[in-house]
């Protein structure tokens, strides 16, 4: 069985620019660019992972943070960490207590604490949101966020602290990327009579955090048992989709989210008490899954693990049981609490004792997007295994809460889409699945060394439907990526020729062509798109334009040597001798006058075309032998350094019969 999956991006990929060694390449990068933010994972007991390679590197800290439950963390453009945070406390780079970063009020445990978003309209600066949990005239601190400033310290230094936002609050959250993929949306739950119907969409832009909230009377009304507070919220990828838990009540929703205006509509929940104790989620990477945990309070109880189809318009009708364990309330039982979407496609699991203690291995789903037991929790490659080993670090009750855009990566893209350039793909998650590729372009060129990341020069350019199937245990999963390559920009500075003559002493002005987003040229003597010469010599141009293809051309600009013959015979077998005009490179003339005069100095003779020469007449009738007169001028083309120059030139001609 095949099943399909269309995956419509557009990229704006980057073409390699290859110039001769005198040349220094201006750089420009269209290339797909991988999100690095949720590349680096601060959890659990010294619980440290870094996804910027594949596998990926596991090394515990050194040092031993409180992270019990849900925590946050972003990386730079490259995956190198800049802060962490479990809501009470902000750490560095370099694990160290960032300046002024103690002392926020967040909340420790439940299930999510914290969340970092950058700020639109200063690179340098960061806001961390923290949760606590609400009870009336006890617990008041609600939600907040914390600004963090990179522009005099490159560790960071917190210089607003604790900015209230609002209370009566639950204590979960998620972010998404605005519409306009430049601001951001950070999501709150009410809680109690007076908010627990209502979810608070706060706009991050460029001015900073908007206090207003746009709020949406929507979905279940949390109310009651404090565990309902503690559950998680979770975006999906594409920030289409919002899922929240509501643990005591046993409730899981679903709401569609609006990106342009932070609304959110459409809920479907689950009945109540359908699930004990429903805690961890996590939506798979192509969005139509959705997976929880439960994670019980009492023994003899079981702990699942579930998945939905959130495609169908009754999700919860139907569960799949991915995973379960009997959970006896024990030291020495542990139950499964959150789920983390990782930038390798897999989703990551806690589990921790009831004592607290923590456990050695991550669980994995390693195809989050494939339908039941396909999805391979803890199995790869067709054999069972632990998941992921901490190496001597352990996991307790959450992990990394990341803004959802980081996370929105497409299941297989492309770099290098310009003509002639080889198209590399990758495979963003590699995990159980044997691969084969269809180009749809029987004339190009493939590299299948490594199917995990081929390599295809593409015929010609234009549109091409790449056909990716994955097969894994008898079933076919086939992924479809519009690729589109580019044509070449189209340079001409010869005006058609290798060799482009000019008079002596004159320039010429070469041109490039307009609106091309880099020019380089050789000598290096101009970045725009005319070079004016006046020098013999080799000349090349490379330009590169808006989808960052490059192509060059090159010229040979050389002095004209223009004579004129002594004699010419108008009866002669050879051609070439019977008409007297300008021999050699007439190409360097922009205009010409030329003028015969008998010996008496009448004109008998004109022309300003120096392909057409005299052939020895006057007034339709055979001149006599002798010796003429002749004139010419010869005119430059004008370049941006240079008017044109006249060269004139005299001298006799002999007419033979």
């Amino acid at each position: 069985m095949k099943k399909y999956f269309l995956m419509k991006s557009i990229y704006f990929l980057a073409a390699i620019f290859i110039t001769t060694t005198t040349l220094l390449a201006q750089e420009k990068d269209c290339n797909y660019k991988k999100p690095h933010q949720a590349d680096t994972w601060i959890f659990g007991k010294k619980a440290r992972i870094n996804f910027t390679q594949d596998p990926p590197s596991v090394v515990p800290t050194g040092s031993e943070f409180a992270m019990p439950s849900g925590v946050s963390s972003i990386s730079d453009d490259f995956g190198n960490l800049l802060l962490f945070s479990n809501g009470k406390t902000i750490w560095d780079k370099s694990y160290h207590v960032m300046d002024n970063g103690n002392g926020l009020d967040g909340a420790l445990l439940g299930g999510q604490t914290s969340v970092i978003i950058p700020h639109p309209g200063n690179s340098k600066q960061y806001f961390v949101f923290t949760t606590n949990m609400y009870l009336t005239g006890i617990l008041t601190k609600g939600i907040n966020y914390t600004t963090v400033d990179f522009t005099n310290n490159s560790s960071g230094s917190v210089v607003s602290k604790n900015n209230f936002l609002f209370n009566e609050n639950s204590k979960t959250l998620c972010a998404i990327k605005h519409e306009n993929n430049r601001d951001y949306w950070v999501i709150f739950h009410g809680f109690g009579p007076n908010k627990g119907n209502k979810y608070y969409s706060y706009l991050v832009d460029t001015s900073g955090v908007v206090t207003t909230p746009i709020e949406s009377v929507v979905g279940f009304n949390q109310v009651g048992d404090l565990n309902n507070q503690v559950g998680y919220m979770k975006a999906s990828s594409n920030g289409e989709r919002v899922a929240v838990t509501i643990p005591e009540d046993g409730i899981v929703e679903v709401l569609d989210f609006d990106r342009a205006t932070g609304k959110l509509s459409n809920a479907i929940t689950s009945s109540a008490d359908s699930f004990y104790m429903p805690f961890g989620l996590e939506f798979s990477p192509n969005n139509s899954k959705l997976y929880v945990t439960t994670t019980p309070l009492v023994g003899n109880t079981t702990s699942f693990l579930y998945q939905f189809d959130i495609d169908n318009n009754q999700p919860f009708n139907n569960p799949i049981i991915i995973n379960h364990f009997e959970y006896n309330a024990t030291p020495l039982d542990s139950t499964m609490q959150g789920l983390q979407l990782s930038v390798d496609g897999k989703i990551y699991l806690t589990k921790m004792k009831q004592s607290g203690v923590e456990l050695p291995n991550l669980g994995v789903i390693y195809n989050p997007d494939r339908d039941g037991l396909g999805c391979n929790y803890n199995k790869l490659e067709g054999i069972s295994n632990n998941g992921l080993y901490l190496e001597g670090a352990g996991t307790q009750g959450g992990l990394p809460d990341f803004m959802s855009d980081f996370l929105n990566i497409p299941h297989f893209y492309y770099l290098n889409q310009c003509q002639d350039d080889t198209t590399k793909f990758e495979i963003r998650n590699k995990a159980n699945i044997v691969p084969a590729w269809d180009f749809k372009d029987p004339s190009g060129t493939g590299f299948l060394a490594d199917p995990m990341k081929p390599g295809y020069i593409f015929s010609d350019a234009g549109t091409y439907d790449v056909e990716l199937t994955e097969s894994y245990n008898g079933e076919d999963y086939v992924f479809i990526k519009e690729v589109l390559i580019n044509p070449l920009p189209s340079i001409e500075i010869g005006q058609g020729f290798d060799t482009l003559y000019i008079l002596p002493n004159s320039s010429v002005r070469l041109d490039a062509g307009e609106g091309y987003d880099i020019y380089n040229w050789v000598p290096d003597v101009s970045t725009g798109q005319y070079m004016d010469v006046n020098e013999e010599g080799l000349y090349m141009v490379s330009v590169t334009d808006i989808n960052c293809c490059t192509n060059s051309d090159t010229v040979y600009v050389k002095y004209a040597k223009l004579t004129y013959p002594t004699a010419f015979k108008p009866s002669s077998s050879n051609s070439v001798n019977q008409t007297f005009t300008v021999i050699g490179n007439i190409i360097a003339i922009s205009k010409y006058q030329f003028n015969i005069f008998n010996r008496w100095g009448q004109l008998i003779f004109e022309s300003d075309d120096p392909t057409v020469g005299w052939d020895g007449t006057y007034e339709g009738s055979a001149a006599p032998n002798g010796t003429y007169v002749y004139s010419s001028v010869f005119t430059s083309f004008e370049s941006g350094i240079q008017s044109s120059i006249d060269i004139k030139t005299t001298g006799t001609v002999t007419l033979i019969r």
